[in-house]
């Protein structure tokens, strides 16, 4: 799980990243952009959001892995 922390004011960011700032989402896959990691952060509500990786608070008791991992 991540939670989003936008920086205030940040013009690369639109208002639908602070309307999902704070909300806990997951990561789908991070990219690499000019020489920026962003990461591809899906919602509960099925919302999809890049967010520069530097600007993500991840929660490290939280379970990792994908559905390869599951039998």
């Amino acid at each position: 799980m991540v939670l989003p922390r936008p920086q205030p004011g940040n013009a690369e960011y639109s208002e639908i990243h602070y309307r999902y700032a704070g909300q806990a989402g997951h990561i789908h896959e991070v990219v690499s952009i000019e020489g920026r990691e962003l990461a591809k952060v899906g919602f509960p509500d099925k919302k999809i959001v890049y967010y520069f990786l530097e600007d993500l608070e991840f929660d490290e008791s939280a379970k990792r892995g994908t559905f390869h991992d599951t039998q």
